[in-house]
């Protein structure tokens, strides 16, 4: 069962930040897919249901230069 988590980071300006969230978190294990909205400054990330937890998302995002909070988690 997939897993779909929707962060929020106020930094996100650019096609760079977008491409660098977007390569970083789909590093993460567990992570089958990452959408980043420039103009939402929001980040929808699809989780395999495999114990992936939003808090690693979002050290991930912090390591990546980009606070984010978490919006929904469904």
């Amino acid at each position: 069962m997939m897993k779909k988590v929707e962060l929020v980071a106020e930094d996100i300006s650019c096609n760079h930040c977008k491409m660098t969230i977007e390569k970083g978190i789909s590093n993460v294990d567990g992570v089958s897919s990452v959408t980043v909205d420039i103009d939402a400054k929001s980040v929808s990330i699809d989780l395999d249901d495999d114990g992936t937890s939003v808090d690693a998302l979002i050290a991930e995002m912090d390591e990546l230069g980009y606070p984010a909070k978490l919006v929904q988690s469904s």
